[in-house]
């Protein structure tokens, strides 16, 4: 990603209904802003990097986001100190997931001895493929027909400079030769394993968002050089997938928007076809002919 050839885009997505609802999206440019840096910024060697510039974002929108929720979800990209650092100062907990190679410590529950100096905090650190099942406890998640093995604990995260709650998940991707532990995280420690697995998931329901609007709503085609214009091109693009989807929702239907494009094409072309015909527009069909000539080429969510 560079700046200037990429935009971020906010979300609310709903776990449970596994969808998304697009709120704005911001281009990145590679001018400098000026005026003072916010709070969320203070500790970034560059605050005009990507990651500031996302955080600027999201210090810009937080009341509007706060009124929402108080929960980040953002991928791999995200898990760093700095990111983390600056969520927590805007109010917001952030879940996201870790690098395979991520260096994780035990917490210290043993007993704290009367002596000068520091006293202990960690317990050495965690190794994934041998865990240690008197810190760790086990929990089971359905993904799909597959069920799932999960391991959760609070332990400290070195990258990230703070204690979280991290879900190691085994994930049996039968395609794959070599099988690699995952392991998400939430900076909240009070969630639990299966929240934060979940909604780490469904995350990805922002990218069919992206997805839709490049394919049938011109997210790609504005050819303006003015910021200004690129912003809203950019907004009504994105928000035009939700007005679709909003569309197919009030019909009792749960399409895509590629779906719900061709229902409106096939409506119009029966209805072309009646008025060509030389027939009354309110003359009644057969149900089932009607709804197969009306539904024709059309398919639900899976």
């Amino acid at each position: 990603m560079k700046k200037g050839l990429e935009i971020l885009g906010i979300s609310v997505v709903d776990a449970d209904a596994r969808d998304a609802v697009f709120l704005k999206a911001e281009q990145t440019f590679t001018d400098k802003e000026r005026g003072r840096k916010p709070k969320c910024t203070e500790g970034m060697k560059d605050p005009d990097s990507l990651t500031g510039r996302y955080l600027r974002m999201l210090t810009r929108n937080r009341r509007q986001l706060r009124s929402i929720c108080n929960l980040i979800v953002a991928d791999a990209y995200f898990s760093k100190e700095s990111v983390a650092t600056g969520v927590k100062a805007l109010g917001f907990d952030l879940v996201s997931r870790f690098r395979d190679d991520v260096s994780l410590r035990y917490l210290y529950a043993g007993p704290k001895p009367h002596k000068r100096g520091r006293p202990q905090k960690y317990a050495g650190k965690v190794d994934l493929k041998n865990l240690d099942m008197s810190v760790f406890t086990e929990d089971y998640t359905a993904v799909g027909k597959l069920v799932c093995k999960m391991y959760t604990a609070v332990v400290n995260a070195i990258s990230l400079g703070r204690d979280v709650r991290v879900v190691i998940v085994d994930l049996g991707d039968t395609e794959k030769k070599r099988q690699a532990r995952k392991v998400f995280f939430s900076t909240d420690a009070s969630m639990s394993a299966r929240d934060i697995f979940n909604l780490y998931r469904t995350r990805f329901q922002l990218e069919f968002v992206f997805r839709d609007a490049k394919q049938f709503t011109g997210l790609t085609h504005c050819q303006a050089r003015n910021k200004e214009a690129l912003s809203f091109s950019f907004n009504a693009s994105l928000s035009s997938v939700n007005v679709a989807r909003a569309f197919a929702r009030q019909q009792g239907m749960d399409l895509s928007v590629g779906s719900t494009k061709t229902l409106l094409h096939n409506a119009a072309m029966v209805d072309r076809f009646i008025a060509m015909s030389g027939k009354s527009p309110n003359m009644r069909f057969n149900d089932t002919v009607f709804k197969e000539l009306l539904f024709y080429g059309v398919r639900a969510v899976a």
